[in-house]
């Protein structure tokens, strides 16, 4: 019917109401009579309704430009509309396999030819090297969750010989079960923690590497590899130790010999009477240390004396020893007795020595590792903690030595002047843990290293690898024998920027003249939950100065023909013919 012109469907249709009214007329039972001629015209006029063309007038925004959607890794599928207004984009194949919508690019430079006003990224978002691909086209930023597992994690990349490796860092368990973090070396398990379940939780591991090298760990959730942990375990050089000593004594007698039997050049000045003194020297020649100079001082890396040898040293060689750690970087190490002489190395220092019975044998905590061998009198002597000093060693809530900076060199101060008693019990262990931090941390820091590196962001296997490089001179330079063309930083001479790429994980070696250093690539599979985390920060960055400024949408306000929903002369149709149905069947 509504092929037909109007005006037949309303002449038909205006017939056939006026026989079905006149019908309804002659009928002898005149109940309902007008009811029933207003079921007759509604029913006509919803049938001639269905079959006419009917329309209305309406004004709609027409908006001219379709929104630009990036899925990347960790979005949710259902936050995306895909609608015939939206671009669905992704570089990833496993997405376009999931998402099947979404058009596969091979480079983000597909985008930006397409030009589009604002680029709506879904997910993880993208590495710093590609948002610099998108030619600062606005960003509107929709990331995914927090990601699930090991969001960050720290360690010392170098250590000397000795010092324990450090794993600290956060993990994010999403799971309702616990997880077990294992750090591994060699395929052995060294130091564990549980996560509990639902939870974000700071975790530390530690072990103390029992080689030096180019080494790796590995961190493990359970049985699921996280990723690896490469160190540089570095042989330690002899360092040069001055002892002073106001009087022969048991403590200074070990530490004297401990220290020349593991390769410190030692010289030792004892007091014997007034400005008379006994020398002795090992693993270093024979020299003139009866009075302290610039000169002879400069050839030492720590000085270790008790406080009455200190405090009692001359004007000159007081001043002289406090320039050469103000601005040499000499370390001393001082051991707390009876003397009451106020000095310049105890600035910091505040000692307690609370009266009553001495307090019992103790363990020590040596630089946040409790001694596990055998336990030691501490007399009742401690050191006051302050903001300025680190903690070195302790006895519960006691503190018993500590280290404070004084210019360019550092202070330690101990009270405990009686260590010799674990070498004496066979404790050799607790004796070389507890002076070799004391000596590390007080040691003048000799810069062997002439090539530093770090990372604003993981190097990863396949991707281009930021490298900032700190180097005294500006020979050429190479990554793994081919040359990389760096650039200089402009307020800080010798601080250099690099970009490199490698197909190999494991260790690679940087060159700069005869100079080498090593790094390390990692798998694109590992600490995934690292990269997310990098990528979701640096997305966010790039998005709060690349934002969409545009107000209002481009959009054209266009008046339109719009059909009338026949679905409502269809009720009205089946409500008439209902209601006369059952009206003729009452009254038969």
């Amino acid at each position: 019917m509504q092929s037909l012109p109007p005006y037949i469907i309303i002449s038909v249709c205006a017939i056939a109401a006026t026989v079905f009214a006149v019908l309804e007329i002659k009928r002898r039972n005149k109940t309902l009579l007008a009811w029933r001629l207003v079921a007759v015209v509604v029913a006509v006029a919803a049938l001639a309704c269905i079959a006419l063309p009917l329309k209305y007038d309406s004004e709609r925004a027409l908006n001219t430009e379709k929104k630009t959607v990036l899925l990347t890794a960790g979005f949710n599928a259902d936050s995306v509309a895909a609608d015939s207004n939206t671009l669905v984009y992704t570089l990833d194949g496993a997405i376009k396999k999931a998402y099947p919508k979404a058009t596969l690019l091979r480079g983000l430079d597909e985008l930006t030819e397409a030009k589009a006003n604002t680029l709506h990224i879904y997910g993880d978002g993208l590495k710093t090297y590609e948002l610099s691909q998108l030619d600062s086209m606005p960003v509107a930023f929709h990331p995914s969750g927090k990601p699930s597992g090991v969001t960050s994690a720290t360690w010392a990349a170098q250590l000397k010989a000795g010092e324990a490796l450090q794993v600290q860092g956060v993990y994010n368990n999403t799971s309702t079960q616990k997880v077990k973090l294992v750090l591994k070396g060699l395929a052995t398990g060294l130091d564990s923690v549980t996560v509990g379940p639902k939870s974000e939780t700071r975790f530390s591991l530690s072990t103390k590497p029992a080689a030096t090298g180019l080494l790796v760990y590995q961190l493990y959730a359970d049985t699921a590899l996280k990723g690896d942990i490469p160190v540089q375990e570095k042989p330690v050089k002899p360092l040069r130790v001055l002892m002073l000593s106001a009087s022969p004594g048991f403590e200074t007698k070990f530490l004297k010999n401990w220290l020349g039997s593991n390769g410190y050049a030692v010289a030792m000045r004892t007091a014997i009477s007034k400005n008379k003194y006994n020398t002795e020297f090992i693993n270093l020649p024979q020299t003139n240390i009866s009075s302290l100079s610039a000169s002879m001082l400069n050839k030492f890396d720590v000085v270790i004396g008790d406080l009455s040898a200190l405090t009692s040293l001359n004007q000159t060689e007081t001043s002289v020893l406090k320039k050469q750690v103000d601005d040499g970087g000499l370390g001393i190490i001082v051991r707390a007795d009876s003397t009451d002489k106020k000095s310049w190395l105890q600035n910091g220092f505040l000692v307690d020595s609370p009266s009553g019975k001495e307090a019992a044998p103790s363990f020590i905590s040596i630089d946040n590792q409790k001694s596990r061998s055998g336990k030691l009198l501490t007399g009742n002597a401690q050191l006051i903690h302050q903001n300025s000093t680190q903690q070195l060693a302790s006895a519960g809530n006691r503190t018993l030595a500590a280290a404070a900076q004084t210019g360019m060199g550092k202070v330690v101060f101990t009270t405990l002047n009686n260590t010799y008693s674990w070498m004496l019990g066979g404790d050799k262990e607790d004796y070389a843990a507890f002076w070799s931090v004391l000596i590390g941390k007080a040691a003048r820091k000799a810069d062997d290293a002439p090539l530093k590196i770090s990372f604003a962001s993981l190097p990863v296997v396949g991707e281009p690898i930021n490298l900032n490089i700190e180097r005294g001179d500006a020979n050429a330079l190479s990554i793994n024998n081919e040359a990389v063309a760096p650039e200089q930083s402009l307020s800080v001479p010798f601080a250099w920027v690099a970009d490199g790429q490698t197909n190999t994980h494991g260790w690679q070696t940087l060159q700069n003249g005869e100079s080498f250093a090593n790094w390390y690539a990692y798998p694109a599979n590992q600490w995934q939950s690292i990269q997310s985390s990098e990528k979701i920060n640096a997305t966010k960055v790039y998005a709060n100065s690349h934002p969409n400024t545009s107000i209002v949408t481009n959009s054209i306000q266009r008046n339109v023909r719009i059909d009338v929903p026949k679905i409502y002369f269809y009720v009205l149709l089946l409500a008439a013919c209902t209601f006369l149905w059952i009206e003729a069947k009452r009254l038969i």
